[in-house]
């Protein structure tokens, strides 16, 4: 049985979809996030291996960021080390955050560390057209993760089943104002 489904990201992004449950709605979203051929589309974001993409959402430890956004530099405990205890040090922990993000799957991390690699090999140099080989499903699965497991819209981001079984209407969402 068709219903509707309210997705809702705040402020950012709100949609309505026809769809059998949740699961539907998600892959109906996923499939429209990954057409969209615009640099900044999600797509992109899984192509990008700076701290734009979502290499940046990897290139962190327990005390944040490894790069300060107003000094454009590391922290201040990242500065102390060495190069190369600094090189082992943020790349163990870029491993283990892709492993976080993939949890359930595995192989995903590697196949991205892998691309990384080659990525870095080629050079980070202005110029640079170095392309990942990722797979269809490999894009479908991160993008999922990244709408539902990260603030890609800005917000929370939940669907919600329309239900106008009882009434003829339903309150998807409210502003209250706090005094």
């Amino acid at each position: 049985m068709t219903k509707l489904f309210a997705i809702n990201a705040g402020m950012s992004f709100f949609a309505v979809a026809k769809a059998e449950n949740e699961k539907e709605v998600l892959t109906i979203l996923v499939n429209r996030e990954l057409e969209e051929q615009e640099d900044f589309g999600i797509r992109a974001h899984i192509d990008d291996f700076s701290i734009e993409g979502l290499y940046g959402d990897f290139f962190r430890d327990e005390k944040g960021a490894f790069i300060e956004g107003h000094i454009l530099d590391y922290p201040r405990h990242i500065r102390k080390m060495s190069t190369k205890e600094r090189d082992t040090y943020i790349q163990s922990h870029i491993e283990k955050n892709a492993r976080d993000f993939w949890k359930n799957h595995p192989l995903y991390t590697e196949l991205y560390l892998r691309e990384f690699k080659k990525y870095e090999a080629v050079g980070k140099g202005i110029g640079n057209t170095f392309r990942p080989h990722f797979s269809e499903e490999f894009y479908f699965n991160t993008a999922k993760l990244i709408i539902t497991e990260t603030d890609w819209y800005g917000e929370d981001f939940q669907i919600i089943e329309i239900d106008l079984t009882d009434c003829n209407y339903q309150l998807i969402f409210e502003l209250t104002l706090e005094e």
